[in-house]
């Protein structure tokens, strides 16, 4: 895997080129302010992907905690999955929190604003897991 982008505690963004898929590591959700969302979303992970044929991005929330400002939680609808669709990517696999509700609450709010776009939504259990089903399914 490469790194693409950190923010120190609160999300890595990295690149898995088996998978063609860009993996944003998040953490502290409720900490994270809409520039920071943005820059490592639409300015770091998505021009990567796209630079790389990137068809997928795999949210992994195993470690997050709190949920998104509803600032974010709306940007997301309104922005980033119009943008993924441009850019080409076809699926969105999410893992969900190990300890918080929140968190998962949260994920499948914002998650439910994908479909509109053609992006299909896969929920897993673990990053590996996200990689592997993309080997195994995404054409």
């Amino acid at each position: 895997m490469d790194l693409i982008f950190e923010i120190p505690g609160k999300i890595k963004v990295e690149w898995e080129p088996s998978a063609r898929a860009v993996i944003d590591r998040w953490s502290a959700l409720s900490q994270v302010t809409l520039a920071e969302f943005r820059s490592a979303v639409l300015e770091k992970g998505l021009p990567y992907a796209s630079a790389h044929r990137g068809r997928a991005y795999i949210v992994d929330n195993s470690a997050a905690k709190g949920a998104y400002i509803q600032d974010i939680q709306n940007f997301i609808g309104s922005d980033v999955f119009p943008a993924f669709a441009k850019a080409g990517i076809k699926y969105f696999l999410t893992v969900p929190s190990q300890d918080s509700p929140l968190a998962n609450l949260a994920a499948k709010k914002y998650s439910a604003k994908v479909g509109p776009h053609g992006i299909q939504l896969v929920e897993v259990r673990s990053v590996a897991d996200a990689v592997q089903w993309l080997k195994e399914n995404a054409k």
